[in-house]
């Protein structure tokens, strides 16, 4: 089948918009306020937004470089407000309306009946160190329980969400906790660390990252029958900013099998899966690659990902690449011809593409994306264009 061509016009032409998400709290700097993600215009596409996000992971060429991310972008991120996790970290991302996060209090209860307090800063939520629910993993189910999905209103869930999950974007179900950052969150990361350690432990780990894994599959295919998942984004940092937690030989040995299965489960299903991972996590995408993960957005100011695109090239597993430093005082044009480079660089490479967010550069300009963006999306199209669909 022949490609509609890129009509320039045509494509800057708003036919709706997106919904508001009334659930997130985006600003919460000293003196800022609350800030919440508007309503937002939908462009004329050739095809969903979904579609060209699947066509990249089943080894087609797509319409244009898909473009990741959390909000304004090809991806319409879910964090229902019924999962006790989403209001804890203030990522209500859903359809409903506007949470009072000030009521709920500084610290709110998670999932595992744990407090996780509100730091405004990191725009995140955690534990208090000092009083952790566990600290020896090998008699775990005598102190601790896997949380009972049975809770959850998936009834209320799906018709709060059935706009929200019923756009052209590739809905993204996020889950904020994976296996290693639920152990810290549940034992401190200095228990956590040693409990990879102890060989008396090593059985428990196992146990409890089997059951917590068949967990979040069944919350996973529980979320999938009340609409459209596309893809689930895990939460699961395998690195500081200056290195991985724990070495490949550990990450095999504990993490990958449990990994795995909730990849597989994902992959049953037709979801994508991304492993949201932040810091210096280089030496462990082969484990990545063992689980199936389908990508990776690197932080790139702590790993080379032009070389880890390079190295992987051959394997299932592909990245999201950073938008680059735009300078001040640069005109359109000039903002353009960097995302045609852009293209250029990668349109062979079956990446998908992100803001920086990060960038902390005095002379770059993040108001400047929005045509950065829309050059990529131009000429993506236009190099795409000539492929088979």
């Amino acid at each position: 089948m022949t490609r509609e061509p890129y009509n320039r016009e045509k494509e800057h032409e708003i036919i709706g918009t997106y919904p508001p998400i009334k659930g997130m709290e985006i600003g919460m700097n000293p003196g800022s306020g609350i800030a919440y993600v508007p309503e937002t215009p939908r462009f004329y596409r050739p095809i969903p937004r979904y579609q060209n996000f699947h066509m990249l992971f089943e080894g087609k060429t797509p319409y244009w470089i898909p473009n990741n991310g959390w909000m304004f972008c090809d991806i319409n991120e879910f964090r229902p407000r019924q999962v006790p996790d989403c209001p804890a970290h203030h990522q209500c991302l859903d359809g409903g309306g506007v949470v009072d996060y000030e009521a709920q209090g500084k610290t709110a209860i998670g999932w595992f009946n744990i407090p996780l307090e509100w730091e405004p800063l990191s725009m995140g939520a955690t534990t208090r160190p000092g009083h952790p629910a566990l600290t020896d993993m090998s008699n775990w189910e005598d102190v601790i329980s896997i949380p009972d999905l049975d809770e959850i209103d998936f009834v209320e869930m799906k018709a709060m969400n059935t706009n929200y999950l019923g756009t052209d974007k590739a809905n993204q179900l996020g889950i904020q906790l994976g296996l290693w950052e639920r152990m810290m969150q549940l034992m401190d990361v200095s228990n956590a660390a040693m409990a990879l350690l102890d060989e008396d432990q090593e059985d428990g780990i196992h146990r409890f990252l089997d059951k917590l894994s068949d967990f979040y599959i069944d919350y996973i295919r529980r979320v999938s029958k009340i609409g459209r998942i596309d893809s689930v984004m895990l939460h699961e940092d395998w690195g500081t900013q200056k290195g991985p937690f724990f070495s490949l030989a550990t990450c095999r040995q504990f993490f990958v099998p449990p990994m795995k299965k909730i990849v597989d489960a994902c992959h049953e299903l037709g979801i994508v899966f991304e492993h949201h991972c932040c810091g210096k996590a280089e030496t462990l995408v082969p484990a990545m690659v063992e689980c199936g993960t389908d990508f990776w957005f690197p932080q790139a100011s702590i790993n080379d990902v032009d070389k880890l695109i390079e190295t992987y090239k051959d394997e299932h597993i592909t990245f999201s690449v950073s938008s680059p430093l735009l300078p001040k005082g640069s005109s359109e044009a000039q903002i353009r011809e960097m995302g045609r480079e852009f293209v250029d660089k990668y349109k062979d490479k079956g990446i998908l593409f992100c803001q920086d967010v990060s960038i902390s550069d005095p002379n770059h300009d993040p108001s400047l994306y929005p045509i950065f963006e829309d050059a990529v999306y131009e000429y993506s199209r236009l190099a795409y264009q000539d492929a088979d669909s």
